[in-house]
Order: C-alpha cells, then sequence, then structure tokens
C-alpha cells in the first residue's frame, strides 16, 4: 500500500493547494489583455513610485522594502510595469517611469503606459481613456470573447481603470502620443526664393545716363575742346 493510499487526507490537501494555485495564476485569455488579482494593489504601487526615489533595479525587495509592499498581488505588479513599457525586461525603470514621477509628465506617461499595456483596446477606441465603463466592457468582451460577467473580465477592466485613474480628461492626445519628429519645433526662416538666389550669383551691371548742355556758340573750337575732354575723362 502507498502512502497515498494510506493517508487519503493528504492527497485531497495537495489537490486543493494545486487547485488555489491555479486559480491564483492569471488565466491565458484571447487578445493578451493584462490583469492582475488585486487591481488596487497596482494604484497604490503607482503612488508609492512617485515618492520614492528611483532605483536601479525595481524588484521584489524594492515592493517591500521601499514602498512597503508585499504579497503576491504587489510582486504581480512588475509584470504589469514592464507591460506598460515603465520597466525594461530586466526591471530596470525606463525614462517613461521617471516621467510618470514628474508632476507635469505624470498624465502624458500614464495615458502611454495605459496604450502599450492594452493597445488592442485602442485599437477599437482611440479616446478608450476617455470612454465610459459600459463601453470598455463591450470592446473587453468582444475581444476576449468572455462573458460580461466573468470575473477575468471584470478584473481586466478593473487593473485597467486602475492606471486610467492617473490620465487626466482633458490631457491632449496628440501631444502625449506625439513622436520626436511629430511634437512642435520652431519657426524657420523660409528658403530663398529662386529669383533672390538668380541675383546672387548673376554678374552685377550698372548703367549710367549722361546729359551734357553744350553751350550757345558756333566756335568749333570750343565744341572740339568738350568733346576732347568727354572723351578722355568719361569713357575711358
Amino acid at each position: 500500500m502507498t502512502a497515498a493510499a494510506e493517508n487519503p487526507q493528504t492527497t485531497d490537501e495537495g489537490k486543493r493547494e494545486t487547485s488555489t494555485e491555479q486559480a491564483a495564476s492569471p488565466r491565458k485569455i484571447p487578445g493578451n489583455l493584462p490583469y492582475i488579482s488585486t487591481p488596487g494593489t497596482l494604484k497604490r504601487v503607482l503612488e508609492k513610485l512617485v515618492e520614492a526615489q528611483r532605483p536601479d533595479k525595481f524588484t521584489a525587495d524594492f515592493l517591500a522594502n521601499v514602498l512597503k509592499m508585499s504579497g503576491g498581488g504587489a510582486r504581480s505588479t512588475i509584470p504589469m510595469l514592464k507591460k506598460m513599457g515603465f520597466l525594461s525586461s530586466e526591471g530596470v525603470p525606463t525614462d517613461l517611469y521617471g516621467k510618470f514621477r514628474t508632476e507635469a509628465g505624470q498624465g502624458a506617461a500614464a495615458l502611454q503606459g495605459l496604450r502599450s499595456a492594452y493597445a488592442e483596446i485602442f485599437k477599437r477606441s482611440d479616446y478608450a481613456h476617455a470612454a465610459d465603463e459600459a463601453k470598455i466592457k463591450d470592446i473587453i468582451v468582444e475581444i476576449t470573447g468572455l462573458k460580461s460577467n466573468d470575473a477575468v473580465a471584470g478584473l481586466i477592466r478593473s487593473t485597467f481603470n486602475a492606471i486610467k485613474s492617473f490620465v487626466p480628461q482633458d490631457i491632449d492626445v496628440a501631444k502625449s502620443t506625439a513622436g520626436p519628429d511629430e511634437r512642435e519645433v520652431p519657426d524657420r526662416a523660409p528658403p530663398p526664393t529662386p529669383e533672390l538666389d538668380r541675383l546672387d550669383t548673376a554678374p552685377l551691371r550698372l548703367a549710367y545716363n549722361i546729359n551734357i548742355v553744350l553751350p550757345e556758340t558756333s566756335d568749333l573750337n570750343v565744341l572740339n575742346a568738350i568733346f576732347k575732354s568727354i572723351k578722355e575723362n568719361l569713357m575711358r
């Protein structure tokens, strides 16, 4: 007789533990929409990382000892921050992480993180961050194929809302999502016109009109002297 057969209670407890672990881990669903089992924890972590010094690496140890957030719910925020683009695949805070910590850049960074994590939702609504609950719920159901009352569908929506809470409703979407080449640039002087170009390269030619008033005389010597002087002094 095996040990399992001698102690059926141990076997049952093992099955229950396995079942609990499977229930706690995120289910794989269509659309790749991320979620965590405690969305409120994500919101608290985002609030706390603004106040804390930026770490060299965002780890479970940093969560527990600096942000004072421990447990499985807190640790599950690390993969979520990676999906948002706040952390690299190695857990190193990105420029977007730094931008989120600033008062001026927080809203735009949150929106960019929301778009990164929920790209499928934003494909269906460019202004999903400003959409009402009913619309977001319908989009999630459409993407995932889940029932509207499915617990996972609710967690996706709650996780989405946890990030969305940092995005101002009146945010300028164009500026917050523009790439470096699309942002406003200072006015530059207009290029020279072809006419000006031709003037710059053409040789300079000047023309003069000289009016000579001859005296009233019939003396050819006087007239000859005048024309000789003109030839020698003005027509060289």
